[in-house]
């Protein structure tokens, strides 16, 4: 059974103001015609760089069907595994100090980050890095003052666990507390989108 991609429009929910561009997709859809997002994860080894259109997806409850176990280890060489946070909101960023939307959205990721913190909301965010050495990826957080962990590049074992949702770069993905996609945002998010995405996720 295929997943519904509901569509999300500008300002719904009274909360969407500024959203992304949103786009309704066909099954796990990638942001280009390049074909599926499993696809494009493969194309991506070889060409390098995809860049996303900011395509938001969001799957319904009764439709989620791909289950995220992602482990590794962390830039500060503390092992994270998301089988540690089954029953919160989890988000994963993947992105790379190379990438140029990866740098813009960064302020807005951490703005999202430090918004549910205070909250005291229970959402777990978690970065992983794609092809960057130890000192670049940790010059970046610095830089752009992420202060939620990332996982090290591993050669793309962190990437496969995704199982074809993580292409382009950057990606962001919301599991909900079963561990299930809940939503995606191929491309660079924002404050007010990402902060939305994983409020209708607490709210289920």
């Amino acid at each position: 059974m295929r997943p519904r991609i509901r569509r999300t429009g500008v300002g719904a929910a009274g909360r969407w103001a500024g959203a992304l561009s949103v786009v309704a997709l066909l099954g796990v859809a990638g942001c280009s015609d390049e074909g599926t997002i499993a696809e494009q994860a493969r194309a991506g080894d070889q060409k390098g760089y995809i860049a996303g259109d900011g395509t938001l997806q969001q799957v319904a409850v009764g439709d989620r069907e791909v289950r995220i176990d992602l482990s590794g280890t962390t830039l500060q060489g503390q092992d994270w595994s998301s089988a540690d946070h089954l029953g919160e909101v989890v988000v994963i960023n993947v992105w790379g100090s190379w990438c140029g939307p990866c740098k813009a959205e960064a302020p807005d990721l951490q703005a999202a980050y430090e918004h549910f913190q205070e909250a005291g909301d229970p959402v777990q965010f978690i970065g992983v890095n794609d092809r960057d050495g130890l000192d670049a990826a940790k010059s970046f957080e610095k830089v752009q003052g992420i202060g939620y962990p990332s996982l090290a590049d591993d050669g793309g074992q962190t990437l496969v666990a995704l199982k074809g949702w993580a292409n382009p770069r950057p990606t962001t993905m919301v599991l909900d507390r079963d561990g299930l996609v809940a939503a995606r945002v191929a491309g660079q998010v924002d404050e007010t989108t990402l902060v939305g995405m994983v409020e209708d996720v607490l709210a289920e």
